[in-house]
């Protein structure tokens, strides 16, 4: 219920943020319409009868392709986010062989995410749009969300994310934050299908190394989800594996930024908008002395599948909200969530993991709601 409950209320937050541009009569409605929705969507789920495989991937494909259209009939340089140009601005300058960190976006700012992130967005920019990546994460989510849990949750999941009004705004913004912890959680279903993470830690260490070092390089906030996944079955290994694993992965995300130390080493480490300052800035040292215990408690109490996506959700959102209450203290504004320096979109690093907790404890009347 706690998962159904935040489910509702993040997306609440965006359709309020942006009816409120056309009045608060307008916001009531808007919300009043979206929560009945949302109510009836979580309703009907577990009453949906069954339905074939590839009728549950044509309506998939076409309610992606209505998205992706909807995405390519906006204009990227009228809109007030610049996480796309962030990416398209550094593939830009890579290309034409200048400083990538130097790349600022349409709207005057520099980019933050990581080299591997960065990298991984290359071929969209080929193609035009670096917001497509949506589309192909989207996609490979829903086909692990098959492999690991059938087509009933698979149906849920889409409907669930697809029907989401904060995806949509994702989407239609070319944001890449949500789609970053898609891929992430997909790399976990992915995990999952191959037998785990006490079977990935014991057989191939080196492995959750390479995958940590190399999430840490899209968004430091992206392996969270790794760390919670892993936590259990990390403590069970020995020292020398508990020793190893993670210098390897600093090793391996330090190697991700040695091209760009090399290029310009001044700049990406000193420059007061450098990614690791951007990524940071937000955040209080003290804020940690909470969130880190608190990180250690979700990690080692989930017992399956399930208790896992929703701690896992726990955690990004004890994140987001401990930076935004300790920042509302110091500026004494406790009424302003939907000014630019609260952005509530930093709310969308959970939804994939509530999202997917929900469509399993909605998979049938009939049937558990627990995978283990």
């Amino acid at each position: 219920m706690t998962a159904k409950v935040i489910y509702i209320v993040i997306n609440l937050l965006f359709v309020l943020k942006y009816s409120l541009r056309l009045g608060c009569v307008a916001a009531s409605v808007a919300c009043g319409c979206y929560l009945l929705f949302a109510g009836l969507l979580l309703y009907c789920l577990p009453r949906l009868p069954q339905i074939k495989l590839r009728w549950t991937v044509v309506g998939t494909g076409i309610m992606l392709t209505l998205l992706t259209l909807g995405q390519c009939m906006i204009d990227p340089y009228t809109l007030q986010v610049d996480r796309w140009s962030a990416i398209h601005n550094f593939i830009a300058n890579l290309l034409a062989g200048e400083y990538p960190y130097a790349a600022m976006t349409h709207l005057g700012g520099y980019g933050s995410p990581f080299p591997v992130w960065q990298v991984f967005h290359i071929p969209f920019y080929l193609f035009g749009n670096v917001g497509l990546s949506f589309l192909a994460v989207s996609i490979f989510f829903f086909w692990t969300v098959y492999r690991l849990l059938g087509s009933k949750i698979f149906l849920n999941t889409v409907l669930l994310l697809l029907l989401s009004p904060a995806y949509g705004y994702e989407v239609m913004v070319r944001s890449d934050l949500m789609t970053n912890f898609l891929l992430v959680l997909t790399i976990i279903n992915l995990i999952e299908i191959k037998g785990g993470a006490t079977k990935m830690m014991e057989r191939n260490p080196w492995l959750v190394a390479i995958i940590g070092g190399l999430t840490m390089s899209s968004r430091l906030s992206a392996v969270i989800p790794l760390i919670i996944y892993f936590w259990q079955a990390y403590m069970k290994a020995g020292w020398q594996r508990q020793v190893s694993i993670p210098l390897m992965s600093l090793v391996i995300f330090t190697l991700t930024f040695l091209p760009f130390l090399l290029w310009n080493g001044e700049m990406l480490l000193f420059f007061q908008y450098s990614p690791f300052v951007l990524q940071s800035r937000q955040g209080h040292l003290s804020d940690f002395l909470l969130f880190i215990p608190a990180t250690v408690v979700l990690a080692s109490t989930w017992r399956n599948y399930d208790f896992f996506l929703k701690h896992a959700a726990y955690t990004l959102l004890l994140l987001v909200v401990v930076t935004f209450m300790h920042n509302m203290w110091l500026w004494d504004n406790w009424t302003a969530l939907f000014e630019p320096v609260y952005d509530i979109s930093y709310f969308n690093q959970a939804l994939p993991f509530l999202i997917l907790s929900v469509g399993i404890g909605s998979k049938s009347l009939c049937q558990g709601s627990v995978i283990n």
